[in-house]
């Protein structure tokens, strides 16, 4: 919860309405494939879609992730992903080209909010034996370490920022993975290591204090402005 605050809370879901909404349902499709449900999994990415077109370029996940039954899950997730493309994504895929790619829109803080997630993901990688996943769990969060690194190689090479980060939104959970299992990782067997913990809340806690009083756009979330409560 600590690490999800500063900014999938307050950035994404308070700020990104509707990406926010796709971002949440994704989310509940990323616990049903941990339990290797994938029919689930793409189900709640569809429902999702409906909200941010974007979220559609989840589905490939599972055909990665999946551990059982590969070359019938790369079937079947493909052909649900090239019509969940043209249902809901294709028809605007020009507006969304001109709108990002030829405008060349620019997002600052892009670079530090991929670092944020490429450096557990690098974490992950690196020390993925440690992590006591389940095994529907580990070959998910590999594959979204993967393309959280592959996004930070994009984001020097694309003529938008804007895009990039956009995407990698949907790669946020890895930090709470991440983060919530360092002390497992890092120290030492049956102990509480608290230390670890401490230092994870103190480095969210810097992230939205920094962000807060020294970003460009935070006069907008202070205070924040929630329109049924306004009508009060």
């Amino acid at each position: 919860m600590a690490v999800s605050v500063p900014y999938l809370v307050i950035g994404v879901a308070m700020g990104y309405s509707r990406q926010g909404v796709a971002l949440g349902l994704a989310m509940l499709g990323l616990v049903a494939l941990m339990h290797r449900s994938t029919l689930r999994f793409v189900v709640w990415v569809v429902l999702g879609a409906t909200f941010h077109k974007t979220a559609v370029l989840l589905l490939p996940i599972a055909a990665l992730a999946a551990s059982r039954n590969r070359l019938l899950t790369v079937a079947w997730v493909g052909m649900v992903s090239v019509a969940a493309y043209g249902l809901l994504l294709q028809d605007s895929i020009d507006t969304l080209y001109s709108g990002y790619i030829d405008a060349g829109y620019q997002s600052e803080g892009a670079l530090i909010r991929l670092l944020m997630n490429a450096v557990p993901a690098g974490i992950l990688l690196l020390w993925w034996k440690r992590f006591r996943f389940g095994a529907g769990e580990a070959s998910l969060w590999r594959w979204c370490s993967i393309i959280s690194m592959v996004l930070l190689v994009i984001l020097f090479i694309s003529p938008s920022s804007t895009a990039v980060d956009r995407i990698a939104l949907y790669m946020l959970p890895l930090q709470m993975v991440v983060s919530s299992h360092l002390s497992e990782v890092f120290g030492k067997p049956r102990s509480r290591n608290q230390e670890f913990v401490f230092g994870v809340l103190l480095y969210y806690a810097t992230v939205l204090f920094v962000w807060l009083n020294f970003a460009n756009h935070s006069q907008y979330w202070l205070p924040y402005r929630f329109y049924p409560l306004e009508l009060l």
